[in-house]
């Protein structure tokens, strides 16, 4: 998967805030991921998911804002589901979600960009679950025939693609964020109208502060 490594490396290329905000761009398609399924179960806390990631946005352009970050985490991890609690094949998208988001806040607490290209890995590793999930219909032999599937999927073409692009899109913003930028980078979700696992994003799961 060259391209999929190309965009993880130029990616590390880009700087800290820069960095963030991919990972913050990529959490808010993976979002409603999360959402769904504790609509579905009755587990854990979407609002607690929505109002973390408004605050990571937050602190994107506003350096000096004063936010709990490390109780952000303890309270994260309690709204994080157990796979082995639930079965059925959500959780684990949900799971992926916590996960990312919990990566972001890790990143902002110890000034490590690395754990914004975990976000991304993250991301994509979710979408090759779902594509190997639905591979069990078809009759796939090899491992090596089941790797070729999922990197020839559209569903993770438009994945890489939609990080191609976000890279893109924050290259050139080299002088940090303000509000504006992330209004733009929020725009950009919206008009992709997809999560990352293709489901269709509804008015509900796109709300924002800020």
């Amino acid at each position: 998967m060259k391209q999929k490594a190309n965009n993880f490396q130029k990616m590390r290329e880009l700087g800290f805030y820069q960095q963030a905000a991919i990972a913050a761009t990529l959490l808010e398609r993976m979002l409603p991921n999360y959402q769904l399924f504790s609509e579905v179960t009755g587990f854990g806390d979407a609002k607690l998911c929505r109002d973390i990631l408004n605050l990571v946005w937050e602190w994107l352009f506003v350096k000096k804002v004063k936010i709990n970050f490390e109780r952000l985490c303890n309270e994260l991890e309690l709204a994080t589901p157990d796979q082995s609690q639930f079965d059925m094949f959500g959780v684990y998208p949900a799971i992926d979600t916590a996960t990312a988001l919990d990566s972001m806040l890790n990143g902002i607490l110890s000034q490590d960009a690395s754990e914004f290209i975990n976000v991304a890995k993250i991301s994509q590793a979710s979408v090759a679950r779902l594509i190997e999930y639905q591979a069990e219909d078809i009759e796939i032999t090899t491992e090596a025939e089941l790797k070729k599937w999922v990197r020839d999927h559209e569903l993770m073409e438009y994945e890489m693609d939609c990080l191609s692009e976000l890279i893109e899109l924050v290259t050139p913003l080299t002088d940090g964020f303000q509000r504006e930028q992330v209004h733009m980078l929020k725009a950009w979700v919206r008009e992709q109208g997809l999560s990352n696992l293709g489901m269709e994003l509804v008015p509900e799961t796109q709300k924002t502060d800020g």
